[in-house]
């Protein structure tokens, strides 16, 4: 359960929904598993169908990265995240070197196989010609001084144009000045690790709902470490995490930390939570994402502010109270939505040209109890909430 390092942050948005009120696709920081990545295409709208735009990349101090090309593909861009992610800070200094050094605007193919020739680069904290002078002749690496007997070398020195020195070595190998660093390349051709098509080393995808570290709870064992379980898990799996911890059952076992696929739910689990209820939920929300339902299961924790273990599972029981519209973003779309029903008008009637639904809309939202979440508007509906853990008077605060 280490920490991965974010590089960068982009904004994502459905290509036909640029232009619409109040949308702003989503935010995702890069690099990002796949579960992070379908949070972001819901949060956006997007499907598998609808194409979509990459509009903003940002650094992690707010800069705007500029040779990025344009509509890079995602998975190239979060491969890319994640080989810089990996980088040592003069590496990524090196990297942005190589990138200015490219005569023409690099493509995503190129950028990532700059990524594989960072063994072959040179990377000396100097800032100017100067100190890249006195940096070359300090280190010998100036062969018409070396020719120079070193009975005559300190009466010489002072003479010598450090600046002039450093621009003739700057022309002669092509390198140029980056993050007060000098950058060159020992190499003339980029290796060609990626072909543009099938990116390597790809990570598989985390299937899991939750990650949990487990530790034994029980006193006399609480500093035998711990133990990573993964649920949905198996009962061989939940006995093998046992055993490692030599615990007797999950009852004996406390959380140390927790990871989920719910943007809600990551890390929200207290340390004596119920882990038998987290794996039925965990159970739960798999079938869910079996079914496409996860996305609206997203939407209704938010609209109901429930975290609670109990609130989360009857929830995934009675999606079918809860109406979703996950391709409205405001109140004008709802507006829209409200008027079609009350009028009979067809959705391409001339009158929608000249109209302003804003108001209206916002009107219609607080009559019928609509509210805005990041995977579109949600409202509750008139179905009766069906209660398995929760008591019926707590049960009720749901709505």
């Amino acid at each position: 359960m280490s920490e991965i390092q974010k590089v960068m942050t982009i904004t994502l948005m459905r290509a036909d929904f640029y232009d619409s009120p109040a949308y702003t696709g989503a935010y995702l920081r890069l690099p990002a598993n796949q579960n992070e990545m379908q949070d972001a295409m819901e949060r956006a709208r997007i499907t598998a169908s609808q194409p979509f735009k990459i509009v903003e990349c940002y650094n992690n101090q707010g800069e705007y990265i500029d040779f990025i090309p344009e509509n890079p593909s995602l998975d190239e861009l979060n491969f890319i995240a994640s080989r810089l992610e990996e980088m040592e800070d003069w590496q990524k200094i090196a990297f942005k070197g190589l990138v200015q050094m490219e005569k023409t605007p690099p493509t995503m193919q190129t950028l990532i196989n700059i990524t594989y020739n960072m063994d072959d680069i040179q990377c000396v904290p100097v800032k100017n010609d100067a100190e890249l002078g006195e940096f070359y002749l300090d280190n010998g690496f100036v062969d018409a001084v070396n020719e120079i007997p070193d009975e005559y070398m300190e009466g010489i020195l002072e003479f010598i144009d450090l600046e002039k020195v450093g621009r003739i070595q700057r022309k002669a190998e092509g390198g140029v000045y980056m993050d007060s660093h000098y950058v060159v390349k020992d190499f003339e051709n980029l290796k060609q690790v990626y072909d543009g098509s099938q990116l390597p080393e790809q990570s598989a995808g985390n299937d899991y709902v939750f990650n949990l570290l487990l530790e034994n709870g029980v006193e006399e064992l609480k500093n035998n470490g711990g133990q990573c379980l993964a649920l949905p898990a198996s009962p061989e799996e939940i006995s093998e995490a046992l055993r490692y911890l030599k615990a007797t059952s999950l009852d004996d076992c406390i959380i140390a930390r927790s990871e989920s696929i719910i943007p809600r739910l990551d890390n929200n689990f207290s340390f004596s939570e119920d882990i038998e209820k987290i794996s039925i939920l965990a159970d739960r929300i798999k079938e869910l994402e079996s079914q496409g339902m996860l996305s609206k299961y997203k939407a209704v924790l938010e609209f109901t502010d429930c975290t609670d273990i109990d609130h989360t599972l009857d929830l995934t029981q009675n999606l079918n109270c809860f109406d979703f519209y996950p391709e409205m973003s405001s109140p004008e779309d709802f507006g829209k939505l409200a008027l079609l029903k009350a009028s009979g008008l067809k959705p391409d009637d001339i009158a929608f040209k000249y109209l302003e639904f804003t108001h209206y809309g916002y009107t219609m939202m607080e009559k019928d109890g609509v509210n805005s979440t990041a995977y579109g508007l949600v409202r509750r509906n008139e179905k009766e909430l069906v209660l398995e853990y929760c008591r019926p008077s707590i049960g009720q605060q749901m709505i």
